[in-house]
């Protein structure tokens, strides 16, 4: 080592982003989306319980504030992956227009895909 800024050297081999974990970012960012999806989906289904079904404000306040949050961050991370997951901006819209209903089909669409689909999204070699 002499003087100047050290140099890098990339790794040999893959290695995964974390340790014992072989999933790609793309496949852990849709595993997260999976999750918010279904949640909104109940929390819709609280709202409606407490706005329609059995009417009670401070239940509807409350459910409304977390399902919004909720909502919120399934539309935030549905736009963030609609790209590298290769949606249409009109299935994207879809889903988040229909609430419940597209949440639930966000979530059977992420557990039918294929795994080969999120893991061809692997980091190159000299970027670890």
């Amino acid at each position: 080592m002499g003087p100047g800024p050290p140099t890098s050297v990339a790794y040999p081999a893959r290695v995964p982003d974390f340790a014992d974990d072989h999933s790609s970012e793309l496949e852990r960012k849709a595993r997260a989306l999976g999750f918010m999806a279904l949640f909104e989906s109940v929390t819709y289904v609280v709202l409606f319980y407490f706005w329609i079904i059995q009417p009670n404000d401070v239940g509807k306040a409350i459910t409304g504030f977390v399902h919004g949050l909720v909502w919120m961050a399934f539309v935030a991370m549905t736009v963030l992956i609609r790209e590298e997951i290769e949606w249409t901006w009109g299935y994207t819209i879809l889903v988040i227009v229909l609430g419940p209903i597209g949440g639930i089909m966000v979530w059977w669409r992420l557990r039918t895909t294929p795994r080969e689909v999120l893991l061809g999204r692997q980091s190159p070699v000299a970027d670890r």
